[in-house]
C-alpha cells in the first residue's frame, strides 16, 4: 500500500506527517524517564493506533477513488527496437520485424532494384540528428565492388519503407476508428538504402542479380564510425491470418453478412486490429469480439494484427533501448482524463511531457512563446500523414520546447524530443510546437 501511495498520491498530498516520528521528538523534552515511558506507552498503544487506523482508510478511500477514475486501458501501445540480423529471435513472443522481407535479403534486393541502380543493402546509422542530415546531404560515396574492375559511385537513401509500414498502420487504425497515437520513429528514421549503379551488373531483367553486400565496399569517411550493418527493426506486433467461421448472423436486409472475430481467451490487454479490404464494409469493435460486415458469406486469407502489450522481453543481444508510445499512468492524468479537462498551463505542459516514456534521455526545462518558428528548431516529423487542414501552421504561434539531455551526445536524444514534439502536437492545436536541445549532466 505504501508504495502505490508514494508513487500515485505523493504529488496531491496535503503534506507530509510522520506521527511516529512527532510522537518521539515531543517525548525527548519529558525529563523524567518514568514519565517519559508511561507517556509513550499511553500514546502509541492509545493515539497511535487510533490515528494509524485513520491513515489507513484514507489511503484505501484514496486507492478507491483512484480506482472508479480509471481510464480505459490502452490496448495500442508500440514497442520499438533493433537487433542484428542474424540475433533475431523468432521463438520470442513479443518482437516481431517491422517487415518480414527484412529476413530475406535476396528477395529484398530483388523488390527494390530496377534497371537503373542495384540494391546493396540497408545500414542503420547510429548518430544525432546533425550528423544524420550532413550523410542525407552527402547523398554519394565512392566504394568498389564486383563483377568488375575499378571504383564506382553508391547513392545512400531514406529507407522509405519503414516509414510507409508506419502510415499504413495509420490507415489501419483509421478503418478501426482506433485513435491514433504517435509511434516512435527515432529507429526507423536513421535506415538508409544503399544503391550502387546497374551498369556493370547486367541488363533489364536481372534486377535482383546484383552486388552482394559483402562483396561491396563503400568508403562513407568521416561517417564510417557511425555505421551498423545487417541491422532491423523490430516491433511488438505480428500479422495473423484468418478465416470465416461457421457462426455468421445475417443482417436483417438479407444482403450482408456479419463474421465475429473473437477476443475471448486472447490476451485481455492486447490489441486486435482489421486489415481492411475491398470485400469488408464495415469493421466494429464491440466487448470481446471485432465484428465485420461483408458481402461474402465464406473467406479465407485475411489478416488481423496482432499488438502485444506484455512487456517485450529481451532476447540474447537484444541490447537497443526499447522506444515506446507507452504513458505513464498518475492520480493526475486519470482525473485530467475522466474530467475530460486540459488546462493550458506550464504544469499540465510539463505532465503530459513527463508521462510519455522518454524520461531516461530528455527532459522538459522550459518553453517560449514565440511569433515565428526558428530553423534550427526541432520539428514534430513524426506524423507526418495526419495533417490538420482546417487551422494551417502558417497562422499560429510557435511553442518553443526547451529539453534538457539527461545523456549528453546519445544519438536518440534528438528523436525523443521530436517524438514528445510529434505528440504534443496532435495534442494542441493552438500552436505550432518546436523543440530544441540543451546539453545537461549525466
Amino acid at each position: 500500500m505504501a508504495g502505490w501511495f508514494e508513487h500515485n498520491m505523493s504529488a496531491i498530498r496535503e503534506y507530509p506527517f510522520d506521527f511516529d516520528r512527532y510522537l518521539e521528538e515531543r517525548l525527548r523534552e519529558i525529563n523524567d524517564l518514568d514519565e517519559r515511558r508511561f507517556t509513550k506507552e499511553l500514546l502509541l498503544n492509545g493515539l497511535g493506533r487510533v490515528i494509524g487506523c485513520m491513515e489507513e482508510k484514507y489511503k484505501k478511500l484514496e486507492q478507491r477513488i483512484f480506482e472508479e477514475m480509471e481510464i480505459r486501458a490502452n490496448q495500442y501501445e508500440t514497442v520499438m527496437t533493433i537487433v542484428r540480423r542474424e540475433h533475431y529471435d523468432p521463438s520470442n513472443e513479443t518482437l516481431y520485424p517491422v517487415l518480414e522481407a527484412d529476413l530475406k535479403p535476396d528477395r529484398l534486393a530483388k523488390a527494390l532494384s530496377d534497371d537503373g541502380r542495384r540494391f546493396v543493402e540497408t545500414i542503420f546509422l547510429e548518430a544525432d540528428d546533425a550528423v544524420q542530415q550532413a550523410f542525407a546531404a552527402a547523398g554519394r560515396f565512392p566504394g568498389s565492388g564486383t563483377p568488375g574492375a575499378g571504383g564506382r559511385m553508391f547513392c545512400v537513401q531514406p529507407a522509405a519503407r519503414y516509414r510507409e509500414a508506419v502510415e499504413r498502420l495509420y490507415q489501419v487504425f483509421q478503418d478501426n476508428h482506433i485513435p491514433w497515437q504517435t509511434v516512435h520513429m527515432g529507429y526507423l528514421d536513421k535506415f538508409y538504402d544503399i544503391y550502387a549503379e546497374a551498369s556493370g551488373w547486367g541488363g533489364p531483367g536481372t534486377a535482383g542479380e546484383g552486388p552482394q553486400p559483402e562483396a561491396v565496399s563503400v568508403d562513407y569517411g568521416e561517417y564510417a564510425p557511425y555505421i551498423r550493418r545487417s541491422v532491423i527493426p523490430l516491433w511488438n506486433i505480428e500479422q495473423l491470418p484468418f478465416d470465416s467461421t461457421q457462426f455468421m448472423v445475417p443482417c436483417t436486409d438479407g444482403i450482408y453478412y456479419e463474421h465475429e472475430f473473437p477476443l475471448q481467451g486472447r490476451g485481455e490487454t492486447d490489441g486486435y486490429l482489421v486489415l481492411s479490404n475491398e470485400d469488408i464494409l464495415e469493421i466494429r469493435h464491440e466487448k470481446k469480439k471485432i465484428v465485420l460486415k461483408t458481402k461474402k458469406e465464406i473467406f479465407e486469407g485475411w489478416r488481423i494484427l496482432h499488438m502485444i502489450q506484455k512487456p517485450a522481453a529481451r532476447s540474447l543481444d537484444y541490447d537497443a533501448p526499447f522506444l515506446s508510445n507507452h504513458r505513464q499512468d498518475s492520480f493526475i492524468r486519470r482525473y485530467a482524463e475522466y474530467n475530460g479537462s486540459r488546462l493550458m498551463t506550464k504544469t499540465d505542459l510539463f505532465r503530459r511531457i513527463m508521462e510519455l516514456d522518454t524520461g531516461d534521455f530528455i527532459e522538459a526545462a522550459g518553453y517560449e512563446i514565440t511569433d515565428c518558428a526558428g530553423e534550427a528548431l526541432l520539428a514534430p516529423d513524426m506524423n507526418w500523414f495526419a495533417r490538420d487542414e482546417l487551422f494551417p501552421m502558417e497562422g499560429r504561434k510557435t511553442l518553443a520546447l526547451k529539453f534538457k539531455e539527461k545523456k549528453p551526445g546519445h544519438y536518440l536524444n534528438g528523436s525523443m524530443a521530436r517524438f514528445v514534439l510529434s505528440q504534443l502536437q496532435m495534442e494542441i492545436g493552438e500552436y505550432r510546437c518546436a523543440g530544441m536541445l540543451e546539453g545537461g549532466m549525466q
